[in-house]
């Protein structure tokens, strides 16, 4: 390996076909954030010679070797999958669930902008996802983590406007800066319910490793969503197409 070639592990976060027989590749590597490879020959049927196993997949954990250079498009040498997430595959709800993550991250970091602990956090909610129920709770807690290690993620003990600690039953939401006092509250900001504000600034200091155990409730549940969500929303330029596919 020479001083002008990476190696490093990367999730699939996009990929299309380029010819008959190479993809472009899109993944959230661990060294490097976010990079865009070409990958010559990756339709072709695997020859001994070939360093690319198969054509990239969605979602795939992919070791890989390629050129850094000047361009926005590095040229692929190597690809090896190491983990394919096989249970997204065998139930639909939980690849929707895939499917929007991958669609939304590449939003909220930059090329050449690494951030190994929330890839990690990103791995462990993929093999998460095989689980066959509450999936809700599991999605606020990794859009939490998102907007978090983003650097946006709203305030739910303080004012953001005026910074005085707020408690959750005298606090309004404000999108997407999150809870604002009685003082600074104005028309437009959401009567938001007391337990959501409680689990929401919870979630935003949990951390990963397991499933989310606080169990507040449906109602709770899906106001929480429907606030991260409209912050999601704020910060991006259009709405992802996979989130009309999202089931509670």
């Amino acid at each position: 390996m020479t001083a002008a070639t990476v190696l490093s592990r990367g999730l699939v976060l996009r990929r299309v076909s380029y010819s008959d027989t190479s993809q472009i590749v899109t993944l959230f590597t661990r060294d490097a954030g976010i990079v865009t490879l070409i990958a010559k020959g990756a339709h072709r049927l695997p020859a001994r010679s070939s360093k690319i196993q198969s054509p990239f997949d969605l979602a795939g954990w992919y070791e890989v070797l390629y050129r850094r250079g000047a361009s926005e498009v590095q040229l692929l040498y190597e690809g090896r999958l190491i983990e394919g997430f096989e249970h997204l595959r065998r139930r639909l709800d939980g690849y929707l669930e895939a499917c929007f993550a991958l669609e939304v991250m590449p939003r909220f970091f930059s090329p050449a902008d690494p951030h190994p602990d929330f890839l990690r956090g990103a791995l462990i909610y993929f093999m998460l996802l095989a689980s066959a129920g509450g999936r809700l709770p599991l999605r606020l807690h990794f859009y939490s983590f998102l907007l978090r290690e983003g650097g946006i993620g709203p305030e739910w003990r303080r004012c953001a406007e005026c910074g005085v600690a707020v408690a959750p039953e005298s606090g309004s939401f404000r999108v997407p800066v999150g809870i604002v006092c009685r003082r600074c509250r104005s028309t437009g900001d959401w009567a938001v319910m007391e337990k959501t504000v409680r689990y929401l600034a919870l979630e935003a200091g949990a951390p990963w490793g397991a499933v989310p155990t606080l169990d507040p409730g449906v109602k709770v549940l899906e106001e929480a969503w429907s606030m991260l969500r409209a912050v999601l929303l704020h910060h991006l330029e259009r709405p992802p197409r996979s989130l009309q596919y999202l089931r509670d």
